[in-house]
């Protein structure tokens, strides 16, 4: 289970669908959408209750992914934020891209669904054991 799940892509039906399949896996507590970048930097720099996933498009019109990262990095708070960039198609580009940002853990295609999303939760998220 995760508390604070943050979806930024600039396709409001990509974000509707996104936050559909979270809240159907049972396993995120809230959801928060940003279809730009910079209105996503500005909610990370003020809340009390970052989020644990950042599910980022690649591709935005007016902050690509590349630049939300660069100006992530200031962010006092990310280091407890598991960070997916998300994407149509991978390009050799964007692959090449994502080595400079090591807070990215994997680039993953678009749409995320229930199975996915479990699947990230279950890896990253693990149950204590008692």
């Amino acid at each position: 289970m995760v508390n604070n799940v943050l979806l930024v892509d600039d396709n409001r039906a990509t974000n509707f669908i996104h936050e559909k399949f979270i809240a159907k896996s049972g396993k995120a507590k809230e959801v928060n959408c940003f279809m730009a970048g910079q209105r996503a930097l500005e909610y990370l720099e003020q809340t009390n209750n970052f989020p644990e996933l950042i599910f980022l498009d690649i591709n935005m019109p007016t902050m690509d992914a590349w630049e939300f990262l660069e100006r992530y990095r200031s962010i006092a708070n990310k280091e407890q934020a598991k960070l997916f960039l998300l994407t149509t198609s991978i390009s050799p580009q964007d692959e090449a891209k994502k080595k400079d940002f090591p807070e990215v853990e994997e680039m993953l295609y678009k749409p995320l669904d229930v199975k996915i999303f479990n699947h990230i939760v279950t890896k990253y998220f693990p149950a204590p054991t008692t």
